[in-house]
Parts: structure tokens; C-alpha cells; sequence
């Protein structure tokens, strides 16, 4: 009786995260009609980051618990919140730059912590599987592995949304451009640091406290489970590449060919990785 209440649980939660990535992905199709309006654009972009973050506070409880995931936000949060703002006004690690007023008052908007976290949460996911610790407790080598990987997918998703979102829509306008677009190169290696940073501090903390019962087991030994945040990263680089619909222009054609060869390779990648694992079903 228990089990099967378990079972009838945890598809009642796997249809409710589907149904928000089908709405995540209509979103993702939307919002390139609100590319010409500033205000609407910007309204549109919270919904959509609104989106990505629930999404990944419901796939991530389903594995860490609402505690485990709550201490990941708050890491996520201190870490990007504290690096952000010292960039801003020392030029240390990304270079200076400023936000624009439609993302909020703040010197760092909310919206760009929410985006570190749940982007970050899918990486760290996608970095899971392609190390193969499905079910697994990070041990070992794999509690820094991991968080290397997982830095890497992260940084391409800045690569591939910074110039569009900063030098074609003014998110956030850099005082010196750089040759990426007008980006400064120094940002993605600044965004490797501290997403570096906040990633092995999860890592580190997960060895010490996280815990793999059966029932935990039971739930990531499903191959849906993993497809959901695979779906939702590829679903996120989408995005990036129907920006050409807005502007047909060097930047967003460039940004839609890496966004192909990064984002969306890394997704097939993950999805073959998990079809073909004979451990899950």
C-alpha cells in the first residue's frame, strides 16, 4: 500500500513538472513577439525566469528535499549576489558594467539571482549525467568533478544569451565593451569562477549531509526524471536561438550557431546518455 502511494505520488508530481515545462516552452516561443517592446520584453523575461525557477525548486526537492534545495539557493544567492556586486564596483570578476532600470531598482536585480540559481540547478543536473551518478552520493574524485563540469554548461548558456541580452536589448550595459560582441572576455571567465564557486560549495556540503535512501532511489532510477531538466536546458537554448525571429543580425545568428554547438549538443548528449543507461527504466 505504501509503495503504491509513492508511486501514484511521484506521477502525479512528474505530470505537474510536465506540464509546466509545456508551458516553459510556450513561453520560450512567445516571448520573441515581445522583443520589440522594452517594457513587454522585460515582464516577459520574469515570467519566463519565474518559470525556469519553479521548475527546477520542484525537479530539485523531488532529489535534495526542500531543505538540501533551500541550502543551494542560499549558496547560489550569496555567492553570485556578493561577486556581482563587487564586479559592478570593482570591475573584478566580470568587468564593470551596470543593470538596467527594467529589471528592477536594485543595483543586482532579483531576476539575475533567481536566473543563477535555476539555470545553475540544471547544469548541475545535465553534469550528473554525464558522469553517470545517477542515484549516487557524491564521493570521492566526483565531489569536484562534478561541479567542474557542471561550470562548463553553465558558461555556455552566458555565452550565448550575454551579447543579446546586454549589447542587443540592454539588460545590463558594459562600460567597456569586449570583442565578444561587445562583451568583455573576461566575463566568461569570471562567470566560470563563480559558478565554479558556488557549485563545489553545494558539493562539498552534499558530502557531508546528503543522504540516499530507497525511496530517493526509486524516484532517479526513472528515466523521465532526468529526461524533465535535460528537456528544460535544451528548452532554455531554444530560446537563444529563436532570437533570430527578433533580429536577423551578426549577433543573434552567431549566438543561435554556438547555442546549437554547445547548449543543444550538450542536451543530446545527456539524452543519449540516459536512453542508453541500462540502470534506469
Amino acid at each position: 500500500m505504501g509503495n503504491e502511494t509513492v508511486k501514484k505520488d511521484g506521477k502525479g508530481f512528474s505530470k505537474l513538472r510536465w506540464s509546466l515545462i509545456l508551458v516553459f516552452l510556450i513561453a520560450n516561443i512567445l516571448v520573441v513577439f515581445s522583443y520589440s517592446n522594452t517594457n513587454l520584453l522585460a515582464l516577459d523575461t520574469f515570467l519566463v525566469t519565474a518559470l525556469l525557477f519553479i521548475l527546477a525548486v520542484v525537479h530539485g526537492t523531488e532529489r535534495y528535499g526542500k531543505k538540501n534545495i533551500l541550502i543551494f539557493f542560499l549558496i547560489t544567492w550569496v555567492v553570485s549576489f556578493s561577486f556581482e556586486n563587487l564586479s559592478i564596483a570593482t570591475g573584478f570578476p566580470f568587468g564593470f558594467y551596470h543593470y538596467s532600470p527594467s529589471l528592477g531598482l536594485l543595483t543586482v536585480p532579483l531576476i539575475i539571482i533567481f536566473a543563477y540559481f535555476a539555470i545553475g540547478y540544471l547544469s548541475w543536473v545535465l553534469s550528473h549525467i554525464l558522469t553517470g551518478q545517477y542515484s549516487k552520493k557524491l564521493e570521492g574524485k566526483q565531489i569536484f568533478i562534478v561541479p567542474f563540469i557542471a561550470a562548463f554548461i553553465m558558461v555556455m548558456w552566458d555565452l550565448s544569451v550575454d551579447p543579446i541580452s546586454s549589447t542587443l536589448q540592454g539588460f545590463w550595459v558594459w562600460t567597456y565593451p569586449g570583442a565578444y560582441f561587445g562583451v568583455p572576455i573576461s566575463n566568461f571567465f569570471g562567470w566560470f569562477l563563480v559558478v565554479y564557486l558556488f557549485f563545489q560549495i553545494f558539493a562539498l556540503y552534499l558530502y557531508k549531509y546528503d543522504s540516499v535512501n530507497v525511496k530517493i532511489v526509486s524516484k532517479l532510477s526513472n528515466k523521465p526524471y532526468w529526461i524533465e531538466a535535460t528537456a528544460v536546458y535544451g528548452i532554455t537554448g531554444l530560446g537563444t536561438i529563436l532570437s533570430i525571429f527578433y533580429q536577423y543580425n551578426d549577433i543573434t545568428v552567431s549566438m543561435a550557431l554556438i547555442t546549437v554547438f554547445t547548449m543543444i549538443f550538450v542536451t543530446i548528449l545527456a539524452l543519449v546518455n540516459i536512453l542508453n543507461n541500462p540502470e534506469l527504466k
